[in-house]
């Protein structure tokens, strides 16, 4: 009995092991199964790991969809930005529409993002495709109201009773040049024949109006250099001289004068006119001129005419010139429609001729016709242009 429950009991014990046995071995089947089979690049996930903390836009989440997300800002920005001062031109160049601000007061212009396209300039530029980009010179470059805007050379001469670019077709007054030819000079003055606006006319029967308001001069005494460009002299003040007409400034840019006056009175011209060129922030001409008549000397004349230089030349010195001193004491005007009085012709400007003439010896006029000859268009047609005065000063 003693040996038969013996063996019972190691038999049990056998049993108990394999048992066992066959657990552990399950268990630890289960646990291969669970954990895969063991790569020979296992090691190098782990360094692949380290690389992503290291270069995190080369793999893993924000990796190379970051990248890609910021090679457009490159192409966009091209040499000039990068990603970050991109952004802070975009916040300084546009506001909440799209648009351009404009220039500062020294003329520089702002940055530009992929949507606004650099305008090509031509004067002062034309305006871009780009629907949300409302270039800064669109202002300058397209006047209302059908006014003129002359060319650059204008511009600095303002040849309103003026003359045109140096470089263009030889005119003149008379002769094969003269003002019946110019249209067929070039065509760039063709408005000279076909133009409905011309300047200068016969001021004859004009309508008083009493509500027009008074030229405001605001003239100072500064120094000009004067020019004899062949077709008569030009004085170009420094900076600093308006005029205001209906709450509108328009700054001075030169004076000039013909003889006889392109303007007639009821048929009749005067001794000598001078054309007083002024231009508005937006380019626009307006003209003052002014009638002379022979009577006695003009001390404001006597002192120009000192400084005349020879055709083609130009006063050595500048010479201090308050254009006050040239206007009448009472500034009642026609004022009317017309154009330059001389290529290319363009119409636009607004005229304002004083009606009360200033003096002028006959001598000082043979002075200016001794440098200067015959320089006076003939008068032009109203086509139905109405001609107003003024009666407040």
């Amino acid at each position: 009995m003693t040996l038969k429950k013996g063996m019972d009991q190691v038999l049990a014990w056998i049993l108990a092991v394999t048992a066992a046995g066959v657990v552990y071995g399950v268990g630890y089947g289960v646990f291969k199964i669970a954990a895969g089979p063991v790569s020979e690049h296992d090691g190098e996930e782990i360094s692949a790991e380290h690389d992503d903390e290291k270069h995190p836009h080369s793999s893993g989440p924000g990796g190379h969809a970051k990248g890609h997300e910021e090679e457009p800002d490159e192409e966009h920005d091209g040499n000039a930005h990068d990603a970050g001062s991109h952004d802070e031109h975009d916040a300084e160049a546009h506001d909440e529409h799209g648009k351009v601000p404009a220039h500062d007061e020294h003329g520089s212009a702002p940055a530009h993002d992929e949507h606004t396209a650099t305008p090509a300039h031509e004067d002062h530029g034309k305006a871009s495709d780009n629907a949300h980009a409302k270039p800064t010179h669109e202002k300058h470059d397209q006047p209302t109201k059908a006014k003129a805007k002359p060319n650059k050379r204008d511009s600095k001469k303002g040849h309103g009773g003026g003359h045109a670019e140096e470089s263009g077709p030889k005119w003149n007054y008379k002769g094969s040049t003269g003002p019946a030819q110019w249209a067929s000079l070039s065509e760039a003055y063709q408005t000279c024949k076909t133009g409905r606006q011309q300047s200068p006319i016969d001021i004859d029967n004009p309508t008083s109006v009493p509500k027009l308001l008074p030229i405001k001069f605001h003239y100072k005494e500064s120094d000009a250099i004067a020019e004899n460009d062949g077709h008569t002299v030009i004085f170009s003040p420094q900076t600093g001289n308006f005029i205001e007409v209906d709450g509108d400034r328009y700054d001075l840019q030169e004076f000039h004068f013909h003889a006889p006056s392109e303007h007639k009175v009821v048929g009749a011209p005067y001794d000598l006119e001078m054309h007083l060129t002024h231009r508005d922030a937006e380019g626009h001409l307006l003209i003052v001129g002014v009638l002379f008549e022979q009577e006695s000397a003009n001390k404001a004349l006597t002192r120009l005419w000192k400084v005349l230089p020879e055709p083609g030349e130009r006063s050595p010195e500048p010479l201090a010139v308050d254009p006050t001193t040239l206007l009448p004491s009472r500034r009642h005007y026609y004022a009317y429609n017309g154009s330059l009085a001389n290529p290319p012709c363009t119409e636009g400007v607004k005229w304002f001729v004083l009606t009360d003439p200033v003096s002028i010896s006959s001598k000082q006029v043979e002075e200016f016709a001794h440098l200067v000859s015959f320089n006076a268009r003939p008068v032009q047609a109203l086509n139905g242009r109405k001609v107003v005065k003024s009666t407040r000063s």
